[in-house]
């Protein structure tokens, strides 16, 4: 499964007026932390761990932002920016970074927040060996954005914006792209202008619909109703156990060969990230302390069944588990340790995270 995700993030903001002056829109702050953690908080609990920054107004702010913020340690992932020597428009800031991108990935503006299960779109336009793939969004009234017509799975027209409507579907700001998309482009583009009506064109632009929380901070009225991103973010959770709930249960698994899906587990999973519900898991593994295996040999399990569940558009959004035990044979490991269930220490752990 890749996990690449590049963000546009080098917008000029002219319409939010002197708050862009000095800072580039995706660094706004929105309910305590800026928008562009929100949105790399949200890849990463969905698995993409390997950002591409596409940057060009203000992006000496910008990488002085993610020292200061020490991003790549606290969102355990790796960033790099692309840096247009001119201002090149969105499709040529793709055009330009096309040596630092996978065969494909997935595109972020860095002024919007789209919430639905991501990966869906990304398993979704692979397994159709798509070209690219739009998330559509229906929303009322939608003056200020450029409108998609949708027949079937393919976009057949993509109407400019002002256009006097009711409803109608518009591109949300998360897209599946890969690099045969952007054969032929100039270094100079535009994606919404350029690139995008050529795969329509083409017969090679499809779209999927998806419902859930969308925002843009775009102008000044929907940054400040931006403020309700923080209570967007609370949502319901369900807690998995891990053997015997996710996994059958064999005694101590610790190792890819170990592992029997319980059928239908992964499914659940992602119904649970469909209806935007948290899905964690927590597992005590007591052979740690027994001395049967080392911690890292779970984590490494883990990252295993993360890549497992992905593949069928499915996450958990983090992993908890409990390497102690009150008689364990390895000492560093030998306590009555609060995250050990029955006691709730890892739950408690996760709602404060």
């Amino acid at each position: 499964m890749g996990n690449q995700c590049a963000i546009l993030v080098g917008g000029l903001g002219t319409r939010l007026g002197e708050r862009t002056n000095t800072t580039p829109k995706p660094l706004l702050d929105v309910g305590g932390a800026s928008f562009l953690e929100t949105l790399l908080g949200e890849a990463r609990r969905r698995g993409f761990d390997d950002f591409l920054l596409l940057a060009g107004h203000l992006s000496d702010t910008i990488v002085a932002f993610l020292a200061e913020r020490d991003i790549e340690r606290r969102f355990a992932c790796r960033v790099e920016l692309s840096v247009g020597p001119t201002p090149l428009g969105t499709g040529g800031a793709l055009v330009h970074a096309l040596p630092r991108l996978r065969d494909d990935f997935l595109l972020l503006n860095g002024d919007a927040w789209f919430d639905f299960n991501w990966l869906d779109l990304f398993v979704r336009a692979r397994r159709e060996h798509a070209v690219a793939a739009l998330a559509l969004r229906e929303i009322a009234e939608p003056d200020r954005y450029e409108t998609v017509e949708l027949d079937g799975g393919l976009v057949r027209a993509i109407r400019r914006r002002g256009e006097r409507l009711g409803f109608a579907l518009i591109n949300g700001g998360v897209t599946y792209l890969t690099r045969q998309a952007l054969e032929g482009s100039a270094e100079a583009s535009s994606l919404e202008r350029d690139i995008l009506p050529r795969l329509v064109a083409r017969g090679a632009l499809r779209g999927y619909c998806y419902s859930g929380f969308f925002i843009d901070i775009g102008v000044p009225a929907s940054l400040a109703a931006a403020e309700l991103v923080p209570s967007q973010r609370r949502r319901p959770a369900v807690f998995f156990d891990r053997d015997g709930v996710l996994n059958i249960d064999h005694g101590y698994v610790h190792a890819p060969h170990q592992v029997e899906w319980v059928q239908g587990a992964k499914q659940a999973v992602k119904l649970l990230n469909d209806a935007g519900h948290y899905a964690f898991a927590v597992t005590n593994q007591a052979g740690v302390a027994k001395g049967l295996y080392e911690e890292e040999a779970i984590q490494a399990l883990h990252r295993w069944m993360a890549g497992e569940l992905a593949a069928e558009g499915a996450s958990i959004d983090d992993w908890r588990y409990c390497p102690y035990h009150p008689e364990g044979s390895v000492a560093a490991y030998r306590a009555a340790h609060p995250w050990r269930k029955p006691n709730p220490g890892m739950l408690l752990d996760l709602l404060a995270r």
